[in-house]
């Protein structure tokens, strides 16, 4: 061979892009992935998803965008925890949004607890990428309790770059999705300010302008995370009849009997819900519903107000219909039963008594039944600790309650009348 020609040669060998080898080892790996995913061994299919998941960046992102979408519809149909695990991890080193949705779905509702556990583990190390594919899923989901578990893991990724979409959804039409994104801001801040939108976003820009440059990958950094402690809300105190909700304890009793008239129990549902939208996840509820009978919400229990059991309350008001007659006695009894629970399962537990465990009855005051003796509830309401446990009471109805407002004053709460004379 001539120099010239080896020269030529060399020179061609030189000029050669990077991409071209990057780009044959790509299409390598995802012939290898397809064909892996279909193999009935579970070694070829985890030997298949680490490739792709190694390789990751030497992918474009229309090659990463094909993967994705591979894994995606192999995820839901891969017996093996161990290759499903491995998919959750391989999708969130990519560095495009679309390869984020099932692990952020995943994280929420997938079936297996390692898997889920895995996809946990990357959403709170995850970046920009992350972020874009929550705004898009945000954008298009329908059921508001699935878009606040998704702000609620922000809130314990704890990572400031989450302050827009937060912001946003302050704004958005569900109660639900406004308390867990002010409930985020709150954990990621460390500042108090509820949900009043302008402070929120004063707070952003002076957040913007102080923030350091920012360097590093947008993808998962993998490893294990530590688990956030849980955080305790401060000032997300929605108010119900005008009375805050400051406890983290809180059982609710209202009337449903024909005395209240179905437009009062309208408005008290009302009333109920659009507070117990607003209350921190942290928050500890309970509800029952009476007229001639008692109706218990979640058999008595008292439950965090998640976002899912905020949406279950809702529909277990939309179930309940007026009664005629009122024993107002016997729910009254039924819930200084729950809160006397509470009360002792957080002296057992040690937890602290941040506000007295918290009970609300909201009637008119009228028993046509006298299905208890009175004294049973006024003992009770004798050996209260007012340090541990408080009552409440709102009267419906345009006339005075002797009755409501001696329940008030024994229980060490408040009178409040519910509608004007």
């Amino acid at each position: 061979m001539r120099v010239s020609t080896l020269l030529l040669c060399l020179f061609f060998l030189l000029a050669t892009p990077a991409w071209a080898a990057d780009d044959t080892t790509a299409a390598n790996v995802l012939t290898k992935l397809k064909r892996g995913l279909r193999s009935a061994k579970e070694a070829e299919r985890r030997t298949a998803v680490n490739d792709v998941g190694r390789f990751s960046k030497q992918l474009s992102r229309a090659q990463q965008l094909v993967a994705a979408k591979a894994m995606r519809k192999a995820l839901a149909g891969d017996s093996s925890t161990e290759v499903r695990r491995l998919m959750i991890r391989a999708l969130a080193r990519m560095q495009h949004e679309h390869a984020w949705i099932p692990v952020l779905l995943a994280s929420q509702s997938d079936a297996d607890p390692k898997v889920k556990d895995q996809a946990r583990q990357e959403v709170l190390s995850g970046g920009a990428d992350e972020l874009e594919a929550m705004k898009r899923i945000l954008a298009t989901e329908t059921s508001a309790s699935f878009r606040a578990e998704l702000l609620l893991m922000l809130r314990d990724r704890r990572k400031a770059d989450a302050a827009p979409i937060l912001l946003e959804r302050l704004k958005d039409k569900s109660r639900i999705v406004q308390a867990a994104a002010a409930e985020a801001l709150e954990a990621i801040s460390g500042q108090p300010l509820g949900y009043d939108v302008r402070k929120w976003t004063v707070w952003h820009k002076r957040w913007l302008a102080a923030r350091p440059a920012e360097s590093g990958p947008s993808v998962s950094t993998g490893g294990r995370v530590d688990e956030p402690a849980p955080y305790v809300t401060r000032k997300l105190h929605p108010r119900f009849y005008g009375l805050p909700l400051t406890s983290k304890d809180i059982v609710f009793v209202l009337d449903i009997s024909g005395s209240v008239g179905s437009g009062g129990v309208g408005r008290a549902k009302k009333q109920l819900i659009n507070a117990v939208m607003l209350l921190g996840s942290d928050v500890r509820i309970s509800a029952l519903f009476f007229s001639d009978e008692v109706h218990m919400w979640k058999k008595g229990t008292m439950v965090p107000a998640s976002p899912t059991n905020k949406e279950d309350l809702a529909k277990f008001l939309r179930g309940l219909a007026p009664g005629r007659k009122t024993d107002v006695y016997t729910p009254l009894n039924a819930g200084l039963k729950i809160l006397d629970r509470r009360v002792q399962a957080k002296q057992k537990a040690k937890e602290p008594f941040r506000a007295p465990v918290t009970m609300i009855t909201v009637s008119d005051g009228q028993d046509n039944m006298a299905a208890m003796p009175p004294r049973i509830i006024a003992d009770k309401l004798d050996r209260l600790d007012p340090a541990l446990s408080v009552l409440h009471c709102i009267v419906l109805g345009t006339k005075e309650s002797p009755l409501m407002a001696a329940i008030a004053r024994l229980g060490g709460g408040h009178y409040v009348r519910g509608e004007k004379p």
